[in-house]
């Protein structure tokens, strides 16, 4: 097989990756109730290192417009999911906080999926485990890059 050829199937398997878990994101908004701008705000704020998440970041993080986020934080609110907080010590900043057991709603619609990840993952070994952690990384860099120089080539 040719580079091109081997290049070709890697795209053809990304694009189709993304495909499906954008089908899997909408299947995981219906059953929360969600839509999927909703649960893509959702998952940011889950994994984002910088716990409470402030509306701020969630915009940064997502690239969604504060009126966008502001509309997916009331839906969050209204599902029970999360609360928006008053910063105790900057009370012009809102935090988001998970109500009690949102999480574990949460996890539960990714449960299965996960586990089935997990015990696939185990089939690697350590350095092709980091191999696939350093292309995965590498294409949300690739990607992230684009979105913040967008306006510049763009606007």
């Amino acid at each position: 097989m040719t580079y091109a050829e081997r290049n070709a199937e890697v795209v053809k398997l990304r694009f189709m990756l993304g495909v499906k878990l954008s089908a899997f994101n909408q299947f995981v908004a219906e059953r929360l109730g969600l839509s999927v701008t909703d649960l893509e705000c959702l998952e940011v704020a889950y994994f984002d290192e910088v716990q409470p998440v402030t509306p701020g970041r969630l915009s940064k993080l997502t690239g969604l417009s504060p009126g966008s986020i502001t509309t997916s934080l009331k839906n969050l609110e209204r599902a029970g999911l999360i609360a928006r907080e008053p910063d105790p010590t900057d009370g012009r900043r809102i935090l988001l906080r998970f109500i009690p057991g949102s999480r574990a709603t949460i996890s539960a619609c990714f449960e299965e999926v996960n586990r089935n990840l997990a015990e696939f993952a185990d089939t690697f070994g350590s350095e092709e485990r980091e191999s696939i952690k350093s292309y995965l990384s590498g294409m949300l860099k690739i990607i992230d890059n684009y979105m913040a120089n967008a306006n510049n080539r763009l606007g």
